[in-house]
């Protein structure tokens, strides 16, 4: 799914919205939200943790004091795969081979061989400097460096060197296996940082679910999506290919996923930079407002229905109208979103009455 709109047209009021009533699914669909504004819980405001059912159907993890019920995230680096680097940080054909053989050689253990400039003869023909800028390619990634006495340790308090958090991503996948919605707040992070992680657990997920169909396992299986704001970030024309030529996890997703019932939910303001290829994959938009014709002209090009005459239409929807354009409707749907707030409301008020007449 694209929701393509420019700033301030109703693009997290509409996810916000949407989540509201997966977690009503009956755990029929599983989510992983990278939350890079810490908004989707509602720390401070309404959020989904509002909802009836988030005790049993949401889960939170994040770095910043964690709220009752809620989980720290911590994921240990040990979980950590050369492929989950893929679209995350640019890296020269070398570069891509010095880590793969760093993996190889070191195991579990690779990353700190990387910072901690370990020295191997399997990786004597790559050159001194190739492997300096590997190094600190990934110390601003991760937040990572050595200290006074070479030891490594994480400036950031996500990602661990010792034994904490190496069940974190595995309990996230068994969520997400459970028809929940997992929010993951990453407003403390870097960029790099926070798609890595979602790249951690996208790349884990596919394969699981992989795995499922060959066995004949899947039609047991919730649909899992993953959400991602700016989605130009891993899915634009200069990133989602590495030096070899393949798509990261998100290109595979978009294009394949759906074979294996998962999903990817891509939101952004700029359609424009994403390859043709990858538009014309997400068979379902939910077109906001957007000014900009070049914007526009992607989206309508890429549409399942033939938008040529709602150029004008879609440049003048106000806050909270779309038109959802899909392979799941025989023609283009006008729509108007509600206002979350006005959604946790009415949910409040409806329980609120049930309990009255059950009690």
């Amino acid at each position: 799914m694209l929701i393509p709109a420019t700033t301030g047209r109703g693009k997290s009021n509409l996810v916000k919205t949407i989540l509201w009533h997966v977690l009503d699914s009956n755990n029929t669909v599983g989510a992983l939200v990278l939350d890079p504004h810490d908004e989707y819980w509602g720390r401070t405001e309404n959020g989904l943790h509002d909802h009836p059912k988030s005790d049993e159907n949401l889960a939170y993890y994040t770095p910043n004091s964690p709220p009752a019920g809620a989980n720290f995230l911590t994921i240990n680096l040990a979980s950590i795969k050369p492929d989950h680097f893929n679209g995350i940080i640019d890296l020269t054909e070398p570069q891509e081979q010095a880590l793969r053989t760093f993996y190889k050689v070191f195991k579990k253990d690779w990353i700190d061989a990387i910072i901690e400039e370990r020295e191997h003869p399997d990786l004597n023909d790559f050159a001194k400097k190739t492997r300096f800028i590997l190094k600190r390619k990934f110390k601003l990634a991760l937040g990572v460096d050595t200290d006074g006495e070479g030891r490594i340790m994480c400036h950031n308090r996500v990602f661990d060197i010792g034994t904490k958090g190496t069940q974190t991503v595995s309990h996230i996948l068994e969520d997400i296996e459970g028809g929940r919605v997992v929010v993951v707040d990453t407003s403390q992070l870097s960029d790099a940082a926070e798609l890595l992680i979602g790249s951690i657990v996208a790349s884990e997920i596919l394969e699981r679910y992989q795995q499922y169909k060959a066995r004949g396992e899947l039609d047991g299986k919730p649909i899992a999506t993953i959400v991602i704001e700016e989605a130009p970030r891993v899915l634009g024309e200069d990133v989602i290919k590495d030096s070899s030529g393949n798509d990261n996890i998100f290109g595979k997703i978009a294009k394949e996923g759906r074979k294996f019932q998962v999903g990817l939910a891509a939101i952004t303001q700029l359609s424009s930079v994403i390859p043709k290829t990858i538009l014309a994959n997400i068979n379902t938009k939910i077109i906001l407002g957007n000014e900009m014709r070049q914007e526009r002209a992607a989206v309508i090009a890429s549409a399942s229905q033939d938008l040529s005459d709602d150029d004008r239409n879609i440049a003048s929807l106000d806050k909270g109208e779309a038109i959802i354009s899909s392979i799941f409707v025989p023609f283009a749907l006008p729509i108007k979103i509600p206002l979350f707030d006005e959604v946790v409301s009415d949910t409040k008020r409806d329980t609120k009455v049930y309990k009255t007449r059950m009690y």
